[in-house]
C-alpha cells in the first residue's frame, strides 16, 4: 500500500514546538474563520429585523440573536486578546 500513494513514506503529522503554540494556532483560526461568518449573520439578522415591521415578537428575538452573537465575538475576540496581554508582561512568547 505504501507503495501506491505519493509521498506516503515521507508524510509527516502534524508537529508543533509546544502547546502554547498548538494552542495560540487554534485559537487565530477560530478568530479568522468566526469574524466573516458574524459579520454575515449580524447583517443578515439586520436585514430581517428591517424587514419584521410592527412584529415585535420577531423583532424581541432578532435583537437577542444579534446580541448573542456580539457577546460571543466579545468572549473569542476580547479572550484571546487578554490572554495575548497577559502573556507579553508575564514573559511569555505569543
Amino acid at each position: 500500500m505504501a507503495n501506491q500513494i505519493p509521498g506516503y513514506d515521507s508524510a509527516q503529522p502534524i508537529q508543533f514546538t509546544n502547546l502554547d503554540s498548538l494552542l495560540w494556532g487554534i485559537v487565530k483560526t477560530l478568530q479568522w474563520y468566526s469574524l466573516p461568518v458574524m459579520a454575515i449573520a449580524i447583517a443578515t439578522l439586520g436585514i430581517f429585523l428591517v424587514m419584521s415591521g410592527d412584529d415585535t415578537e420577531r423583532k424581541s428575538t432578532l435583537r437577542g440573536w444579534i446580541i448573542n452573537i456580539l457577546i460571543g465575538g466579545l468572549l473569542v475576540f476580547g479572550a484571546a486578546t487578554l490572554a495575548g496581554i497577559i502573556k507579553q508582561f508575564v514573559g511569555g512568547t505569543v
